[in-house]
């Protein structure tokens, strides 16, 4: 998932310790030495180390210990190959490949960053100044050899269909996440249904927009998600109270880690402006309305463009 602009984030990279965790040790003393300077090496590399921390071997490890090697194994890929690489803007790509590592054998690509997170004093009032975040800078998995049908709609900004691992990701995340002692994980949904997606483990920073999130779902729990991202495109999902279509706003939804993003998703201050907003809002769907505009709409664009 593609983040449209991050202002109030600042980067920074630093070297950690690595726990118990993993049993395989650095590459060697040199990839080490390279990895520990962080913000000095701002060349692209190639076989790099995914957040200065996790070699091709690290990822293939965790992998097996979340499930996602048997899972993809399931589909028939049983020759994964993992490639990281880190852009000159010092983003990890981490690609995991069926067989040769070329495109069209592209099963998953997952970009990282290691950002320091400035909260909104007006809604995180714990100590932390600064959070310590990895950012999902771009996230798809995509089954290369299937298409869409009717069991499996394409979603806007689809290309391919997925592989239903976004669960094992996440647990992959979680283990990475804990083994360098972040605060959490931060996305940018760009589109509605991500957010939804995501929802399972993440919640919008912002009160207000996770009521807005959830009080859709549970007015419109008839309509699938593909449907709802078009009602969202379309601006057919419309706020009862003003007959206004709404608007998605792209913001910051973030998997907590840390005691102190745990105990403020779970604070009652957060609680309560979630419940204000989760309560006042409701939602109608002009579906019919939804279904002419988006006719319309893909006559002019590709799904994968929007």
């Amino acid at each position: 998932m593609k983040i449209p602009g991050k202002q109030a984030v600042l980067k920074y990279f630093k070297p950690a310790a690595r726990d118990n965790l993993l049993s395989s040790p650095l590459s060697d003393s040199a990839e080490e030495l390279d990895q520990s300077f962080g913000h000095l090496a701002l060349g692209k590399k190639e076989n790099a180390l995914l957040l200065n921390r996790f070699t091709a071997d690290d990822i293939l490890t965790l992998m097996g210990k979340v499930g996602l090697t048997k899972h993809l194994s399931s589909l028939g890929f049983r020759d994964l190959k993992v490639n990281i690489i880190r852009d000159e803007a010092q983003i990890y790509h981490l690609k995991i490949y069926n067989g040769a590592i070329n495109p069209e054998n592209l099963l998953i690509d997952l970009r990282l960053s290691e950002s320091r997170y400035v909260p909104d004093r007006r809604l995180f009032t714990g100590d932390a100044a600064v959070l310590d975040m990895v950012m999902i800078e771009w996230f798809t998995a995509q089954h290369p050899h299937k298409t869409f049908d009717a069991g499996r709609p394409q979603l806007p900004g689809q290309s391919r269909p997925g592989l239903g691992c976004l669960r094992h990701m996440m647990e992959l995340m979680y283990l990475v996440g804990k083994t360098m002692l972040v605060d959490g994980f931060m996305d940018v949904p760009e589109h509605f249904h991500g957010a939804v997606m995501y929802a399972r483990r993440f919640k919008f920073f912002d009160p207000a927009q996770e009521a807005i999130l959830q009080a859709i779902l549970r007015d419109l729990k008839q309509f699938s998600l593909d449907e709802l991202s078009w009602g969202i495109i379309t601006k057919t999902i419309l706020d009862r109270s003003t007959g206004a279509p709404l608007e998605y706003e792209p913001s910051d939804q973030v998997f907590p880690l840390s005691r102190c993003l745990k105990d403020y998703f779970n604070s009652a201050a957060y609680r309560e402006q979630f419940n204000r907003v989760y309560q006042r809002k409701k939602f109608d769907f002009a579906y019919e309305t939804m279904l002419e505009r988006r006719k319309e709409l893909l006559r002019v664009k590709k799904i994968e463009e929007l």
